[in-house]
């Protein structure tokens, strides 16, 4: 965990690293679209591992209803944040999260799932 302060720079107050310090450390900005429903994402997952099983049915319609966009919209603004932390040339931070090698990049649950876990383990 420390690893991940370093690199992130911060953690909250409490000494709690949070969805979006850690976003930040896999260098996404708020200047991506999908990095605001990505914090969202990881935080109602984080709070109840089960919603990701319903990502499609509930996930995706609950972030679009909270932010005024449409399902497709998040989906695919998730993609983008997704492929952002995958064209890093160094996957060193998000495989130490994800706990094993990534051959390919995430699927948008699976990386919702990894970072929602980390924080999880991480509290």
């Amino acid at each position: 965990m420390m690893a991940l302060f370093y690199l992130s720079g911060q953690v909250h107050q409490d000494g709690q690293l949070d969805a979006e310090q850690l976003l930040r450390g896999l260098s996404v900005t708020g200047k991506l679209v999908g990095f605001r429903y990505a914090v969202y994402m990881v935080e109602q997952v984080t709070d109840d591992p089960d919603g990701i099983y319903l990502i499609t049915k509930r996930l995706y319609p609950e972030t679009a209803h909270r932010f005024g966009v449409t399902v497709s919209s998040v989906e695919r603004a998730l993609r983008n944040v997704v492929y952002a932390v995958w064209e890093r040339t160094d996957h060193g931070l998000l495989e130490y999260i994800a706990g094993t090698t990534l051959h390919r990049p995430p699927t948008n649950s699976e990386f919702i799932d990894m970072l929602a876990g980390y924080l999880r383990r991480n509290r």
